[in-house]
């Protein structure tokens, strides 16, 4: 039978105008997050910017930022096999750095080619945290995105020192959410890999979400 969804307000709909269901629909998911990230660093585009993680929220952020005009992000992951790097560089990522190699910092540092004056964090836990904030250059901004946990891991003081800016970004809005759509379609910009799986084998692709099987979304169809 036919999935129904009962919605409050017409508002809460938004026309997507022509747009593949099935390409669209990670929009108004990983797409609206982490429009809504880059959006908080947009006033550093002239630069590279780190973004930690290469899942489906970190190839989305690729796409995102070089339809927005940005210059490009050196994308960090701990993958073992390295799929999750290739598909980043794939994406058009200005480098890939191993967050668990001993010398992951300087990598960073001498990828970037200059100072770091933003980190995206789509992770969230206290190593990703503590590299991305070591990374910063003075001034420099920390968005966290990722829910993964932990604790602060800085030294209190390093903050004013450094002057460095923290900031959360949970999910966006729906204005967000109707630019970046509109942004979309007018950049025509690079659809993230998708796997698309029938409704019956949902618990199929939360396990292969948790094993770190999946690259880029799984979309579920009726």
């Amino acid at each position: 039978m036919p999935t129904t969804l009962t919605v409050p307000h017409p508002k809460y709909l938004l026309n997507l105008k022509g747009l593949d269901p099935v390409t669209a629909a990670p929009y108004a998911c990983s797409g609206v997050t982490t429009y809504s990230a880059l959006k908080k660093v947009e006033s550093v585009f002239h630069t590279p910017i780190v973004i930690f993680g290469a899942g489906g929220l970190g190839l989305m952020a690729l796409s995102l930022l070089k339809a927005m005009g940005g210059k490009g992000a050196i994308v960090v992951d701990i993958d073992a096999k390295k799929e999750k790097r290739e598909a980043a560089e794939a994406a058009d990522a200005l480098a890939t750095v191993d967050g668990k190699a001993p010398d992951a910092l300087e990598q960073l540092a001498k990828k970037a080619g200059g100072p770091i004056r933003a980190v995206i964090d789509l992770v969230g836990n206290a190593q990703t945290t503590q590299l991305g904030f070591d990374c910063l250059t003075k001034g420099g901004k920390l968005v966290i995105v990722g829910l993964f946990g932990g604790g602060a891991p800085w030294a209190l003081p390093l903050i004013p020192i450094k002057a460095i800016t923290i900031q959360g970004s949970y999910v966006g809005n729906l204005r967000e959410t109707q630019e970046l759509l509109d942004l979309v379609r007018t950049r025509k910009i690079a659809p993230i890999p998708v796997t698309t799986l029938p409704l019956s084998k949902a618990n199929e692709a939360l396990v292969n979400l948790q094993k770190g099987k999946l690259v880029g979304r799984a979309v579920l169809t009726p």
